[in-house]
């Protein structure tokens, strides 16, 4: 693999790009290299083929601007239950050699394969780095992780003004047709129902109007963020919209 600056981790198809999908589209558009590994195909999805998901990812990741993505084809509804999968994560991070990854939050989610994630890559970032573990690769540890909310939200460590590139994200999410929105089986799931674009648009705007900006993306981090300064003062985005501490 090429190394990235930003490599995604998603359970399936779609998660990395219901959770970050503007995020990763805003890196790429300024020039950073941008990869996502999916854990699983989806192949437990009720609806869809794993033919149909590829197809769609490979839309979607175009839409995101990505320069690489695969699938580790680890079994979807049993991540976690095998030491192996830790290895499979460790052994990808060690080929992307990214400088931040991002994954789902490592707490309870919806989709137990989502916390299931998010707990496999935290792990698997610190194992990276450890000569001895893996299967492949030299040791590399990345600079920073980060957690999305596929679906229960949290309080975020920090919010992303993704205004820009919101359209993208779109684009990409709807590129699943199998999944959600009219074209996906009605009534066969809660991500098959009408409104659930308008649930995306919803987040994106709540979170937004978290920092004063028509949209945005929410992430956690386990550990205290590095400054150089106070955040707050003249010149970041932050000093521009005081109000939020109130």
């Amino acid at each position: 693999m090429t190394p990235v600056d930003v490599l995604a981790f998603a359970a399936h198809p779609d998660d990395a790009e219901l959770g970050c999908g503007a995020t990763l589209a805003l890196a790429a558009e300024s020039g950073l290299r941008v990869a996502v590994v999916d854990l699983t195909a989806g192949e437990m999805a009720t609806n869809g083929t794993t033919d149909q998901r590829r197809q769609e990812r490979d839309e979607a990741s175009a839409a995101l601007g990505l320069c690489q993505r695969v699938c580790l084809a680890l079994p979807d509804g049993h991540l976690g239950t095998a030491a192996q999968d830790r290895i499979a994560v460790i052994d990808a991070i060690r080929s992307f050699r990214p400088q931040v990854v991002i994954a789902p939050q490592p707490q309870a989610d919806r989709h137990p394969d989502h916390s299931a994630a998010g707990r496999l890559v935290s792990e698997a970032c610190f194992f990276a780095g450890v000569a001895k573990m893996g299967t492949q690769g030299s040791p590399h540890r990345p600079r920073a992780a980060y957690h999305y909310s596929v679906h229960t939200p949290f309080i975020p460590t920090f919010v992303v003004d993704v205004t820009a590139t919101w359209e993208r994200k779109m684009v990409a999410i709807r590129a699943y047709r199998s999944q959600f929105g009219p074209t996906a089986p009605a009534g066969s799931t809660a991500l098959a129902s009408p409104g659930f674009f308008e649930v995306v648009e919803a987040k994106g705007r709540y979170f937004g109007a978290m920092i004063g900006v028509a949209h945005g993306e929410p992430f956690a981090c386990l550990g205290p963020l590095a400054m150089t300064s106070i955040p707050g003062l003249s010149g970041d985005l932050l000093a521009q919209f005081p109000y939020v501490l109130q």
